[in-house]
């Protein structure tokens, strides 16, 4: 549980600016994670988060950013999600993602290397991409994800 939350938190992070433990602490709850203020804080810093200044139309604030390895493959994943997915339909343990003609094998290796616990792993062909999830439990979770990555990707 604590890896798939963590994961979660990172997933959070990569997408949206999280301002606060608590805020933090409320998406993750949205999720279905049960937290409490001492757990996210130790997960902060056994995943190297930091706080880093914000300017946003609030005025100075903070949010929280991934350590650099890991900024590396969320955004290459942000990046991918946000600019050649079109459409996300899930299936008991399969996920299909639509893209541009051509940039389907480019977004199922972004896919693989993000390094998802809950994925077995893809097949991308020309404009298709099934994602291969270990049970069908985790459907929901991987569904959030990319969708969570299409709405910070158009907001």
């Amino acid at each position: 549980m604590k890896e798939r939350r963590q994961r979660a938190s990172l997933t959070l992070i990569a997408t949206r600016p999280i301002r606060s433990q608590e805020e933090l602490a409320a998406l993750l709850e949205s999720k279905g994670y049960e937290t409490t203020q001492a757990t996210i804080s130790r997960d902060i810093k056994e995943l190297g988060l930091a706080k880093v200044p914000l300017k946003d139309a609030d005025g100075q604030q903070f949010k929280y950013v991934l350590p650099n390895a890991t900024i590396n493959f969320a955004s290459r994943l942000h990046r991918v999600v946000s600019e050649v997915v079109l459409d996300i339909a899930g299936s008991v343990n399969l996920i299909v993602l639509h893209t541009h003609p051509g940039s389907a094998m480019m977004a199922a290796a972004a896919v693989d290397e993000a390094g998802w616990d809950e994925v077995i792993g893809t097949i991308g062909g020309d404009d298709t991409i099934l994602v291969i999830l270990r049970a069908p439990a985790d459907l929901p979770v991987v569904m959030q994800r990319f969708a969570d990555l299409k709405v910070a990707a158009a907001s």
